[in-house]
């Protein structure tokens, strides 16, 4: 019976540490996805802004038309590094998911593990109610309760 409750407490543990698991699996995966959101949303819109100013860089001064063509390629250089970001959020995105399906087959395994070893703990309890020679009855208690307490009293007087 002992044995069966270790392993009952056991599995609560692993089954706890598994779900732990899966829920930081889960959270890492919803981080990357935001982060390559986030990414392709910058992307678009440097590459919007890019586009909207270089047409309104037609300017007669030299210094503002230098001033255009190093914002816009500032600009560009947002963009093609936010799609770099991206790329790597694809890949991490694609990496996390993979985690969290390796964190549900653990999750699963581990609640199967903890559902036989309940039913072992329920077996061997229900074995150990159904046979009474297992049970120790109250006058067997009483009886080897007797000597310890009448050593215990002839210690105290003696």
């Amino acid at each position: 019976m002992k044995r069966e409750k270790r392993r009952v407490r056991l599995a609560k543990r692993q089954a706890l540490l598994a779900e732990v698991s899966q829920r930081a699996a889960m959270r890492g995966l919803a981080d990357a996805l935001a982060e390559e959101a986030r990414s392709a949303n910058l992307a678009e819109r440097s590459r919007a802004l890019v586009a909207g100013y270089s047409g309104r860089a037609n300017s007669s001064d030299a210094d503002a038309l230098q001033q255009a063509v190093a914002f816009t390629g500032a600009l560009a250089a947002i963009a093609k590094d936010a799609d770099a970001a991206r790329a790597d959020a694809m890949q991490q995105s694609a990496w996390q998911a993979q985690e969290l399906g390796q964190a549900q087959t653990r999750a699963r395994r581990q609640s199967e593990r903890l559902n036989e070893a309940l039913a072992a703990y329920k077996e061997a309890r229900d074995a150990r109610e159904s046979d009474p020679s297992t049970i120790p009855s109250n006058r067997d208690r009483a009886r080897l309760a007797r000597p310890v307490q009448s050593e215990e009293a002839n210690s105290q007087t003696g």
